[in-house]
């Protein structure tokens, strides 16, 4: 992992993979940590925010911008990106609590429930950042659990060698009542979104209006697509045993 110091920012940067884009002032990272953030600002039903994952907190600086100032409960089993984000968003970013504990572990011990929680987990591998086995195996119950009513999950999605997308996707999302999924135009990611949520039209407006108020270059760089559920469990078997492969 090393650091990329820029003129007003700093990224965290893992082989290829951007962990985090971290501004020294309240704006869009023009980069997919705007998405991430619209999904807070324009879809949490309450202040009730958890994020699973921190590095460096990236989302936070186009969170902050869009006006959502409540205070963020993060967890992340290294706080190795702390300094570097109390260095450059500590004076302006508000009350950000990390934790370091392993995601799985803290959800299940807490006893807090969440008006959304926002899972962003990766692991390295020899080639490109996955997710951890936790992430398909745990998190998406855990998470469902430790919803309010009419909560939010989030969950940044990578792919999953030899295992087709619906599949992965119909799986994270079985938990829940409804889905839908936002495709990148310049990402391989996707953003899984479920809960009690409306059409996926209505959300894809509420999401660029909230990147359109900070003037992020990913306000029309997506597309958000309805998910069914209809995927059998033997799919997932062979992803986590993929995941947990390609760790080894």
């Amino acid at each position: 992992m090393r650091i990329v110091r820029l003129r007003d920012r700093a990224r965290i940067v893992d082989g290829e993979d951007v962990l985090s884009e971290i501004l020294d002032h309240a704006g869009p990272t023009d980069t997919m940590f705007d998405v991430l953030a619209a999904c807070i600002a324009a879809l949490a039903p309450g202040p009730r925010v958890a994020l699973l994952g921190f590095a460096g907190g990236g989302l936070v600086a186009p969170l902050r911008a869009m006006g959502f100032t409540t205070p963020l409960l993060a967890v992340d089993i290294s706080l190795a990106g702390l300094a570097l984000f109390d260095e450059l968003s500590g004076d302006w970013a508000g009350r950000v609590d990390v934790v370091e504990a392993e995601a799985g572990v803290w959800l299940r011990r807490t006893r807090r429930r969440f008006d959304l929680i926002l899972e962003d987990l990766s692991v390295p591998s020899p080639q490109d950042a996955v997710k951890p086995v936790v992430s398909l195996d745990t998190l998406p119950e855990l998470m469902q659990q430790r919803l309010r009513p009419g909560g939010i999950a989030i969950t940044n999605v990578l792919p999953v060698p030899g295992t087709a997308w619906t599949a992965l996707l119909e799986h994270l999302a079985q938990p829940f009542p409804r889905a839908v999924v936002i495709h990148f135009d310049h990402y391989v990611n996707r953003i899984l979104v479920a809960g009690n949520l409306p059409s996926a039209a209505e959300v894809a407006r509420a999401l660029r209006a909230a990147l359109a108020r900070i003037g992020s270059l990913q306000t029309h760089r997506f597309s958000v697509r309805r998910l069914g559920h209809s995927v059998s469990p033997a799919p997932l078997a062979r992803a986590r045993a993929r995941a947990t492969s390609s760790r080894g």
